[in-house]
């Protein structure tokens, strides 16, 4: 934690001392010439003052700042390459620049636009075939993923949207893990899972845990592990940590325990090919596992289709392009077919830390599965 904290800091050093230059901007535009050296001062002041909260990388004020900055800088370079290449500048936009307003104007189009789209949740469909044999109609899965209760809605709009999956006639619903996380109550947790165990089914809900759900990143948390086992099972959702249900003769599903939770908690998850070993090779495998890792081992092991949320497809801009650029062992969103197995990853119904996403859409994903 200290080191996160430490490198937050570092890291908004530079940004910091663009944000003085960009103050000091301002107010020789608005006094001109006059009190440079009170016009350093409060500039210095103001960066200061706008900079130390943005050290919570987290925080809504960080992002604000963040894209503030970024979007200044880029003006600045239009203006460099306008200027080189001797157009001339009119003066209201001059002002606009000078002043901020002008990427003040965006960084608040783009949030407006972010929390819009944070809100605004759609069903996401995928059809995957499979040459197993499986009854003709299929079977239909609702993936539900990153809830993170209650950072975008209440129980009252979880229930409507409870109520708009269930008109999909599920077979089976799965939860992704992130339900809830650690800044939500224990009478949040209750209404969150409440409100998903009540979604109809043919063979019910089906719960794998995120690395938020259990409340690890808070040293104060309003229910224990316990509590929350206890209030899941309570609402009628079925914990799947490295074990596979027999749903019927030909379709499986696998819960596998947190990647995040195995490591804090020093007890190495199960090989995916063992969770197999006392099911029939001819069912239609599916496993859920929060963090979309490790997909040819799950191939390799007879897994036909694979169920992960975590990454919210990078939830603010330029987050998931960095992961597709750095990280190439995960997926940030999408499909994507590792020899027979289909992997599916959600971007999340909702989203961790602030109401805003400019990467992708709330979803949950409405899934077919049908016979070639």
């Amino acid at each position: 934690m200290l080191f996160f904290i430490a490198f937050a800091a570092v890291l908004m050093i530079p940004v910091g001392i663009y944000l003085y230059v960009l103050v000091k901007r301002m107010l020789e535009l608005f006094f001109g010439p006059k009190k440079k050296r009170l016009q350093k001062t409060a500039a210095a002041a103001a960066a200061v003052i706008l900079t130390v909260p943005s050290i919570n990388l987290f925080g809504l004020w960080a992002l604000v700042v963040l894209y503030f900055a970024a979007l200044s800088a880029c003006a600045d370079v239009v203006r460099l390459l306008l200027k080189r290449a001797g157009c001339r500048q009119r003066r209201h936009w001059s002002i606009a620049y000078r002043s901020g307003a002008a990427a003040a104007a965006v960084t608040a189009l783009i949030l407006g636009y972010a929390y819009f789209n944070m809100h605004h949740v759609v069903a996401t469909r995928y059809t995957v075939a499979t040459e197993k044999e499986i009854r003709p109609e299929g079977y239909r899965i609702i993936f539900i993923s990153d809830l993170h209760f209650a950072t975008t809605m209440d129980k009252k709009r979880l229930a409507a949207y409870c109520g708009r999956i269930e008109e999909e006639k599920p077979d089976l619903v799965v939860l992704g893990g992130d339900i809830v996380d650690e800044r939500s109550s224990a009478q949040e947790v209750r209404d969150a899972f409440g409100a998903l165990g009540q979604i109809s089914s043919t063979f019910g809900t089906y719960y794998v845990y995120g690395n938020h759900d259990k409340g690890r990143y808070a040293r104060n948390r309003d229910f224990t592990t316990e509590q929350l086992t206890d209030m899941i099972q309570n609402s009628k959702v079925s914990i799947l940590q490295d074990e596979t249900i027999i749903l019927n003769e030909e379709l499986t599903i696998t819960g596998r325990k947190d990647r995040s939770d195995a490591s804090l908690d020093q007890n190495p998850r199960a090989l995916p090919g063992v969770l197999l070993e006392q099911v029939s090779k001819e069912s239609y495998h599916i496993i859920a596992d929060h963090q979309p890792r490790g997909m040819q081992e799950n191939a390799q092991a007879g897994y036909d289709l694979m169920l992960s949320g975590h990454t919210h497809a990078g939830q603010m801009w330029p987050v998931g392009l960095i992961t597709e650029l750095f990280d190439r062992d995960t997926v940030n969103y999408g499909q994507k077919s590792f020899g027979n197995l289909e992997l599916i990853v959600s971007s999340g119904i909702a989203g961790w830390g602030y109401p805003l996403r400019t990467g992708r859409h709330s979803e949950y994903v409405v899934l077919q599965v049908r016979g070639t």
